[in-house]
């Protein structure tokens, strides 16, 4: 496939865009759209993680499908479920019903992620994949950032499901966009079906790479932290303890979104001059501390520059555990490779609210932040030990 800037931007950049400006103009309300419903805060991270949980169900089995039969088409049927599941929260008459639509927003969110991923590993070279994945970043971060403020202003002048109606709009722009931009890879359509059938064999292989199982792992922890922390117990805390309303609470998470735009590019620099493992742990690093900071905090302004530090700590967070998981796995299907490496972080998407859920019910709002910054140091230190480096600039540079 010939690239150009034009080609990266309108295929590659400006469908993640329009996709994260739909995900993140529900962040902001979602457990409180889910606490409408007169459920516990168990149930409310329920809501939150059966999103996810789809997405663990369709992570691999995406993959595979990819190898086989192409990236596109999960593309386009990954991203016409987001659009309709998005307008049917909006009009859920229960719970459950909810929470049903959610799950299979979550197949869509799949398909869409793990063939876009794949086709960045199909096509981006070692010496660039820091950068562009930053730039990938970026985009998806200005719709991040730019979402929880409308979300928070939709909700609180048109009501509480407004917000999902402007997400499913958002989808339908993405779709139209990738059915006219995106190309298949041609070396992928040249070798398609041919050695890349799924095996225990492959999964045993990819998972004895030390450098892509802690790949893994940080991705686990990630998401871990986003959907537990930032996307469920940062709003139930801004609640709950500070008395925020729906649309202070869009704009402290748009703090956080907003730092990871400003850094997000450096950041892709230095993964490449620097290596992987250095921005990964100093995103862990960072990302702990801000965890200790949040339930200590006692007003708008103290929670707002916590939400900055977060988003300082996950600004390598997207980016760098992907270019080491990527960098690890050339030689596996990519499709496989990348499938599972999402189910990896899917698996903390899942579980993160949950967990975290249980622990608020059970200790107060603020223990699961004391809780999630001490699983991060922990995987901090395993990738530390065990992540092999896999490409810098510096290194190649000090060699010739």
């Amino acid at each position: 496939m010939e690239r150009s800037t034009l080609n990266d931007v309108l295929s590659i950049y400006v469908p993640a865009f329009f996709i994260h400006v739909g995900m993140s103009i529900v962040s902001p309300i979602l457990p409180l759209y889910a606490k409408s419903f007169d459920v516990s805060f168990t149930l409310v991270s329920l809501a939150i993680s059966a999103y996810a949980f789809g997405r663990f169900l369709a992570d691999l089995p995406v993959g595979v499908f990819v190898d086989r039969s192409g990236r596109k088409p999960l593309m386009l049927v990954g991203t016409l479920l987001l659009a309709v599941t998005a307008l049917l929260n909006a009009i859920a008459r229960n719970f459950w019903e909810f929470l049903i639509y959610r799950l299979i927003q979550g197949l869509g969110s799949s398909m869409w992620m793990t063939s876009r991923t794949t086709l960045l590993a199909d096509i981006l070279k070692p010496e660039e994949r820091g950068r562009v994945m930053s730039y990938f970043q970026a985009f998806m971060l200005l719709g991040s950032s730019a979402g929880p403020t409308i979300g928070g202003y939709v909700a609180s002048n048109w009501g509480i499901r407004a917000p999902f109606y402007f997400y499913a709009a958002t989808g339908v722009i993405s779709l139209v966009i990738t059915l006219i931009w995106v190309k298949e890879p041609e070396e992928h359509a040249a070798r398609r079906g041919k050695g890349m059938n799924f095996s225990p064999q492959v999964i045993r292989r990819l998972l004895s790479n030390r450098s892509y199982s802690m790949a893994c792992l940080a991705t686990f922890t990630v998401f871990f932290m986003r959907t537990g922390i930032r996307g469920t117990m940062i709003p139930l805390y801004a609640d709950g303890v500070l008395g925020l309303n729906e649309a202070t609470i869009g704009t402290v998470i748009s703090y956080a979104t907003v730092m990871n735009l400003i850094m997000t590019i450096p950041m892709g620099h230095a993964i490449d001059y620097f290596g992987r493992k250095p921005p990964i742990l100093a995103s862990l690093v960072i990302t702990a501390i801000s965890a200790l900071v949040f339930p200590n905090t006692d007003n708008y302004l103290e929670i707002s520059l916590a939400a900055v530090l977060l988003g300082l700590g996950t600004s390598g967070a997207g980016q760098a555990p992907l270019a080491l998981a990527t960098d690890s796995t050339m030689d596996e299907p990519h499709g496989i490779s990348m499938g599972l490496y999402r189910l990896f972080g899917d698996v903390g998407f899942v579980v993160g609210p949950i967990i975290l859920g249980v622990i608020a019910d059970g200790y107060g709002l603020r223990t699961p932040f004391y809780f999630m910054s001490g699983l991060i140091i922990v995987n901090a230190a395993l990738l530390g030990v065990f992540a092999k480096e896999t490409y810098r600039v510096k290194r190649i540079r000090a060699v010739t």
